[in-house]
């Protein structure tokens, strides 16, 4: 007779992603929990489930401009229902543009009155906590940010770095963030049709553009798209770097089992 199976029951919370807004932004921050977990074999790593469905999620931005009329919140929403029916604890969306005041308030509202259990975790949030706390008490107070266009045109980030709280917020000019959203979004470089590898001119784009910044006087830069991070070369640099998915993905482990979260040297 056939061994009958055995009902493994979780103890260890699960945390839920929310990918597909791209794809290769929601792969990079499950890999960041991994790299962030203290573990020496596979049953010591934490429960993880991400759902990349871009098929269902409208592009941010182009909502955002008015250029779609679907709010990728509805999208977003049924992606959680689907962690939560296979057990998530916490959800995070790997997307800053998502986070927009026009998109993630009526995400969280479906969740709240729908998935009772789930908690949402606040990439953007989560990433200033942690800038006043880490970064402050370092004196990098001018903190400079590259993102998409649907990012800086509704100020996602002018939500939560302000500064009454010490943090001062760069962005570049209309004209600069127009070249740093192409090398997201172009067709024939951007890091959307050309995540694996990069392409170099999108590199050469992206560390001029911070260089820019730095000359403007940041003293620390948020890399404020989940793509930018797989562009950016951080020891090519001298000064520090927010990485809000990395920033996210430790605070997820935190959650979940804070004697597993890998300290990071200073």
């Amino acid at each position: 007779m056939p061994r009958p199976y055995n009902i493994v029951k979780t103890v260890q919370k699960i945390i839920g992603i929310i990918g597909g807004t791209g794809p290769s932004a929601g792969l990079d921050f499950m890999k960041n929990i991994f790299a962030n977990t203290i573990a020496k074999k596979d049953q010591e790593h934490l429960n993880c489930m991400l759902i990349s469905c871009p098929s269902i999620i409208p592009d941010r931005t182009e909502y955002l401009l008015s250029i779609v009329e679907e709010n990728p919140a509805y999208g977003m929403f049924e992606c959680a229902k689907r962690l939560y029916a296979a057990g998530a604890s916490y959800v995070a969306v790997a997307c800053n543009t998502a986070h927009s005041n026009k998109i993630f308030p009526l995400f969280c509202t479906m969740v709240k009155e729908s998935l009772p259990r789930l908690e949402v975790i606040n990439m953007i949030e989560t990433c200033a906590t942690y800038a006043k706390k880490d970064v402050v008490s370092g004196s990098a107070k001018r903190i400079g940010l590259l993102a998409t266009l649907g990012t800086h045109t509704t100020g996602v980030y002018r939500e939560y770095f302000k500064e009454e709280d010490g943090l001062i917020l760069i962005e570049p000019d209309p004209a600069r963030q127009e070249k740093i959203h192409a090398a997201i979004y172009d067709l024939d470089y951007g890091i959307k049709s050309h995540s694996q590898p990069v392409t170099d001119k999108t590199r050469e784009i992206i560390k001029k553009e911070i260089h820019h910044l730095i000359d403007q006087g940041a003293e620390a830069v948020i890399l404020g798209c989940s793509e930018l991070p797989l562009a950016v070369n951080v020891q090519d640099f001298s000064i520090p770097f927010l990485d809000p998915g990395l920033i996210c993905a430790r605070r997820l482990v935190e959650l979940v089992a804070l004697e597993k979260l890998i300290t990071l040297s200073s």
